[in-house]
């Protein structure tokens, strides 16, 4: 029962206009490359494709915005262990700057892909004062597979193999890829918990120009992401775990 429309965000006339008008919800994932060895030149441009179905939404009265905005917005924190807890309300700090050589390469420091998920949690917080109808849920997801999402496919790098960038070989330290691999197994986010947040992110009652933003992670054992605040807006509490099988 669905309708596909063809479009270029990046074209704020384009013809995925037409599909916005009249629609009940907009969910946001597109990026030009949705992974942290983003370029500052695809950031602008995933910021361009935000902004402009964010305004195309507030402005044909949708009723619900949900935008997929990254861990890699607070990715700072990895290395600030004695912050303890991160929350969606911590000042940011973008980027995820990984301690192997080898996998930084690979990998990116992800701060232009973290920059233009800010923007858009930024453009969101600013039209949720001025929409007619709007409101707008961020959800601020951790580590989400292509596929089965297994916990066991996790890794230092941070991205999956087919989409790193190829690299020779540099200096590595088990020592380093321990504590940045602990990082990401301990964001991750089961395709069920994703579900689940996207739908309640969806459906849970809010007025227009209400803004909600919140951390999207499995409920990992050890991991510093607090879901509290996710628990009370969303009404969901995390199933899964990385550290226990499905």
């Amino acid at each position: 029962g669905a309708q596909v429309v063809l479009g270029d965000l990046a074209d704020g006339n384009g013809a995925w206009r037409s599909a916005v008008a009249g629609a009940d919800t907009v969910v946001h994932f597109s990026a030009v490359n949705p992974y942290p060895n983003a370029t500052w030149a695809e950031s602008a441009a995933s910021m361009s494709h935000a902004f402009n179905i964010f305004l195309a939404a507030s402005e044909s009265g949708v009723r619900r915005v949900v935008f997929a905005s990254s861990n890699h917005v607070m990715g700072g924190y990895k290395d600030l262990p004695e912050y303890g807890l991160v929350k969606p309300d911590s000042p940011p700090m973008c980027g995820t700057l990984l301690r192997n050589a080898d996998d930084l390469a690979k990998s990116g420091d992800a701060r232009a892909y973290a920059a233009a998920k800010l923007a858009g949690e930024q453009l969101c917080r600013a039209l949720a004062y001025v929409a007619r109808r709007t409101s707008f849920v961020v959800l601020r997801i951790g580590w989400c597979q292509p596929g089965e999402n297994s916990p066991s496919t996790l890794s230092s790098a941070g991205v999956p193999p087919q989409f790193q960038t190829i690299v020779q070989n540099v200096s590595a330290s088990s020592q380093q890829e321990n504590v940045d691999e602990a990082w990401f197994k301990n964001m991750w986010l089961s395709n069920g918990d994703f579900i689940r947040y996207f739908d309640a992110a969806i459906q849970i009652p809010l007025d227009p120009r209400e803004m909600r933003l919140v951390n999207a992670m499995s409920g990992n054992t050890g991991m510093r992401w607090s879901l509290t605040e996710t628990e009370r807006v969303l009404g969901v509490k995390a199933r899964d775990d990385s550290s226990k099988p499905l």
